[in-house]
């Protein structure tokens, strides 16, 4: 070697000589049935590839202690072209035996039988995707693929090749359906490809990688780095500084952050050169690295954006001391900067480049120990990934540690968007040493559960339903109505045919295509052949495809349409509603439309006034109390708080303070201005700035004046309950028009109830007229109905059983089946997991008594289901409220085969339900339902 290998890297190329050794011995004794992976865990900044290098020419050329074996091979695998590019030339540069012709690249043209012995190759894993050109064989271009030369290397000389895989942990799911390409380079197990004898697996984070050679039963011998060993070697700096933008500023001020950054790697400079004046050490010149956002709809804008802010912060920088990393490789256009490509590898060397912008280059091998600084702009939520990359910024610029200046010892990353849990996990991962790196990580979204099994009402035959129900009928064309639809869609029909033909004769109707009246002709039920009848349906048979369309039903009381429309329903908000003052904005401008005819003239212009009387009121209370000044410079500036990380037990602490004061630039105050729209609404924004600019006379002046009182705590409440308000008291007070205005007027009116914050109170709208499908079974005195007043569906046993026993209530005149949505449907409001939601229930009832038409709901629902008691919340919550209008509000439920009916209008059941807190609802029918 070139030069003198650390103590804890002499001590690993040792072992993982005689590793690889006896797992050749190993595969030979057994006949190959026995394979070995060696594994190098070694922490980030320990110089795994100079102990890969100095393994390798030992193992070739011999040293000291180790016998050469100048006819081994290895073939050395990553992930990424440039990262063998940059381990090859640390190969070359830390031997002094391994040369250029030691050393081949394999290109796409590469072709050979088996691989030479002597050599070190070089794989990058996508040059042997399905659509490389090195996965071919045969024809004029070329005579044996690469997969051929590794079976055949592999079958002619397994005791003399070994497999060494950097950034081991890549690559590594092996537990897929699809192996991936390096585990079809392992071979073995079920890729039905030779296993190399001998692997060796480099990493810092070896989690992946041990659990594949796991998986394939493949013999894990692991050498080991400690953290402590690497850190004495003064390779490691001694701590982080992980400083984090606290809100509300830094999330929407990134340019001022931007700006502290580069103030703090002109910090590291300047310390770097009084050090190097006095210790007269050549002076380090820190770089900043920023690090973008893989993908971005206005990558180029924000690019722009990045570079000139960094232009304008550091004096005497020029473009050519920017470079990228990008994988284009090709010119960035940052605005009126062109900023060139500059491999990862080089950058350490090439001291003109002060700023680094990168995406995936840092993560992947990339070493710069001059790289002080680190602003990253994307979410890394991975564990190993964060490992990777915070692992770049502790290497020592010197090799060395600094003893008479501490900060030169510590790097600062700002980390805005990184998982903070995360990152302190790495910091006492790498302090623990050892035992760390085999902890396993539990990522924030946890385990999958399987979930429980649903139990549901099964779905009887059509002959069970006929059986068990004394007013069920059999379905037919006549009671259905089919027969009539079917003679009205052929009259249409008709009516479009000429009278004439081309001759000029009376076209005669087509007999064979009138429908037959046929009496009492049975539906025929069309099934599915593809369809699982098990599955979703409960065993439920696929119905005709044909639909009647039914009326109010003739047979019934007018009585029983009156009440429908006088129950209460409710009108669910949207999970992704508009604030409520964007929501006015577009309510007063529909009830405004019109002209002559709006339903309220002026609408617009009044809710503007009731809102901008809110912010008015604010900033008086701010003048007033002369605060105005103090919150203005409060929201003008932002604290970063420092987190000093020691990464090594014992280590000198970094003093520094706790939190540093940021001061936004122009660009955040537009994003902030940004930020109260989105508080207040930007069209309420917009407006109040327009009215601010006479008072305040220039743009930046007024849009923090809007911030100020759009951030004044209640503000944004006060806004949303006034514009609320405003919507239900015209709601209220302009029903009957909105009544009579258009069906589109009526569906966008409709719209905005759903975007409510809270669910809003609504009638039922009963269709005059409404297509569905025929079913198997009639039934009689549903509210919507065939001509002969039968109402054809197809029902579970739970709900048999609720209408057989209503039904044979002599008292009972109609029934309504409850849509599952739709203004026709009584919708119920729940909270289930911190969101509304709506309830349908499944019946309403309606009887004759002494003191006229009576509604009851009833609900069979089964108790299995998860949201059975946020319902069962809802309904009792419902008939505390509305009780009053119905004669019976009841939920049914079957426990071992007895139906049971909870009385939900009774207080003490109310006050049970309210206060239940089991999450299933057997117990409360237990205990205070009867049997139904």
């Amino acid at each position: 070697m070139k030069f003198k290998l650390r103590g804890y890297q002499a001590k690993a190329k040792r072992q993982i000589l005689e590793d690889i050794s006896d797992g050749i011995n190993r595969y030979q004794i057994s006949d190959g049935a026995r394979v070995t992976a060696v594994q190098l865990t070694a922490p980030t900044g320990s110089g795994k590839t100079v102990i890969a290098s100095a393994v390798i020419e030992a193992a070739l050329f011999g040293s000291e202690d180790v016998l050469g074996q100048p006819d081994w091979t290895f073939l050395w695998v990553s992930d990424d072209p440039s990262l063998n590019e940059q381990t090859s030339r640390k190969f070359l540069t830390a031997s002094d035996k391994i040369s250029h012709g030691t050393i081949e690249i394999i290109e796409s043209s590469f072709d050979q039988k088996v691989l030479d012995p002597g050599k070190i190759y070089f794989l990058n894993v996508q040059k042997l995707s399905s659509s490389g050109k090195l996965v071919k064989e045969g024809g004029d271009t070329r005579e044996y693929s690469f997969w051929s030369t590794l079976t055949n290397t592999i079958q002619s000389r397994p005791d003399k090749f070994v497999v060494m895989i950097d950034e081991a942990h890549v690559g590594m799911k092996m537990e897929r359906s699809r192996d991936t390409i390096v585990s079809r380079i392992i071979g073995g197990a079920k890729t039905g490809r030779p296993a190399a004898p001998v692997i060796v697996g480099i990493t810092a984070t070896p989690k992946r990688f041990e659990k594949a050679m796991d998986s394939i039963d493949r013999r894990v011998i692991p050498t080991k780095v400690a953290v402590e060993e690497v850190q004495q070697s003064g390779l490691l700096k001694d701590g982080l500084v992980l400083s984090s933008p606290e809100a509300p500023g830094a999330s929407f001020n990134e340019s001022a952050l931007l700006r502290h950054a580069v103030a703090t790697t002109l910090k590291y400079e300047k310390t770097w050169k009084e050090y190097s004046e006095v210790e007269s050490e050549p002076q380090v010149l820190p770089a900043l690295v920023v690090q973008v956002v893989n993908t971005s709809a206005n990558e180029a804008d924000e690019l722009a954006g990045i570079v000139t802010t960094i232009m304008e912060s550091w004096p005497g920088l020029k473009s050519v001391n920017i470079c990228h990393t990008f994988s284009d490789h090709k010119t960035l256009v940052a605005g009126p900067y062109n900023i060139a490509y500059s491999n990862p590898e080089d950058i350490q060397d090439d001291l003109d480049i002060r700023v680094v912008l990168c995406k995936q280059a840092i993560t992947t091998g990339w070493d710069c120990p001059r790289a002080e600084v680190l602003l990253s702009y994307r979410k890394v939520e991975d564990q190993d990934a964060i490992t990777q990359i915070v692992g770049r910024m502790i290497r020592t610029p010197l090799a060395r540690r600094v003893e008479k200046n501490e900060a030169l010892n510590y790097v600062h990353c700002f980390l805005p968007r990184f998982n903070k849990a995360g990152v302190k996990q790495i910091a006492d991962r790498l302090r623990l040493g050892d035992d760390s790196f085999r902890q396993e990580w539990i990522h924030p979204q946890g385990e999958d559960n399987e979930a429980p099994q649903e139990t549901l009402p099964i779905f009887p035959s059509t002959e069970e339903t006929l059986a068990s129900s004394p007013v069920a009928e059999r379905a037919t064309t006549f009671n259905t109505g089919l027969f009539a639809e079917r003679s009205r869609q052929q009259a249409a029909e008709d009516q479009t045919k000429p009278l004439l033909d081309d001759e000029g004769d009376v076209v005669p109707p087509n007999v064979s295509t009138l429908p037959v009246q046929v009496e009492d002709e049975p539906i025929k039920v069309a099934h599915d052949p593809d369809a699982d009848s098990d599955k979703d349906t409960g065993g439920m048979s696929v119905i005709t495809q044909e639909a009647v369309t039914l009326l109010r039903n003739p047979m019934l009381d007018g009585g029983v349409f009156d009440l429908v429309s006088e129950l209460r329903s409710y009108v669910i908000p949207s999970f992704q509603y508009r604030s409520q003052v964007e929501r006015l904005k577009s309510f007063a401008t529909l009830i405004t439309g019109g002209g002559p005819s709006a339903i309220l003239q002026g609408a617009a212009r009044m809710s503007n006034e009731r809102l901008l009387a809110v912010l008015r009121e604010a900033r008086l209370q701010l003048d007033a109390s002369e605060k105005f000044e103090q919150e203005e410079t409060k929201l003008a500036h932002f604290l970063i708080e420092n987190q000093v990380t020691t990464l090594f037990e014992g280590g000198q602490v970094l003093e520094i303070d706790a939190q540093e004061e940021v001061e936004m630039d122009s660009k955040g105050i537009e994003h902030l201005y940004s930020q109260a729209g989105r508080r207040i609404g930007k069209s309420m924004a917009d407006s109040y700035l327009n009215e601010r600019l006479s008072a305040d006379g220039d743009v930046y002046t007024a849009m923090m004046s809007v911030a100020v009182v759009a951030y004044q705590p209640n503000v944004k409440d006060r806004l949303e309950k006034v514009a609320n308000e405003t919507i239900l008291e015209w709601f209220k007070e302009y029903q009957t028009e909105i009544n009579k205005s258009s069906a589109t007027l009526k569906a966008q009116l409709d719209e905005i109830r759903s975007e409510a914050t809270d669910p809003e109170p609504t009638v039922i709208t009963l269709p005059i007229n409404k297509p569905f499908p025929v079913a198997e079974i009639v039934w009689p005195k549903h509210l919507l109905s065939s001509e002969s007043g039968h109402y054809p569906v197809k029902l579970n046993e739970w709900e048999v059983h609720v209408l057989n026993s209503e039904l044979q209530d002599g008292n009972c005149i109609g029934w309504y089946r409850n849509p599952n949505y739709g203004s026709a449907s009584l919708t119920i409001p729940y909270s289930m997991n911190g969101k509304y939601r709506g309830l349908t229930p499944d019946f309403i009832f309606f009887h004759q008594t002494s003191d006229g038409i009576v509604a009851s709901i009833l609900d069979p629902h089964a108790q299995s289901l998860s949201d059975s008691v946020p319902k069962l919340k809802g309904m009792a919550k419902y008939a505390l409220d509305h009780g009053a209008d119905y004669q019976r509000i009841e939920s049914v439920i079957k426990i071992n085969d007895v139906f049971y009916s909870l009385n939900l209008k009774d207080a003490s059941v109310q006050d049970a339900v309210a206060k239940y807190t089991d999450s299933r609802p057997e117990p409360l029918y237990v205990e205070h339902a009867g049997k139904y």
